[in-house]
């Protein structure tokens, strides 16, 4: 099992982020998720709110609302409408 996940962010215009972290933390449309190495395969559709990223105790946090998160195999995917 990986000891980060990769997670990029992008929005239609551009990508915001593309680096490796220990914990993401996700608002899904139904709630937030939280996501470790090793996660299962997962498609959701964003809500709006406060995607938080984990790495060495660090966090980093962005304001995101509408589209979606796919997590496979230790890498993050969030296609989101708007990055704050």
């Amino acid at each position: 099992m990986a000891d980060t996940l990769h997670i990029e962010i992008t929005t239609p215009e551009k990508l915001v982020l593309s680096r490796d972290a220990d914990y993401a933390e996700i608002p899904g449309k139904d709630g937030y998720m939280g996501i470790l190495p090793g996660h299962a395969a997962l498609l959701s559709e964003l809500g709006e709110g406060k995607l938080t990223l984990t790495t060495g105790g660090k966090t980093e946090s962005f304001t995101v609302a509408g589209g979606y998160v796919e997590v496979r195999d230790n890498h993050v995917s969030v296609l989101a409408d708007s990055v704050e």
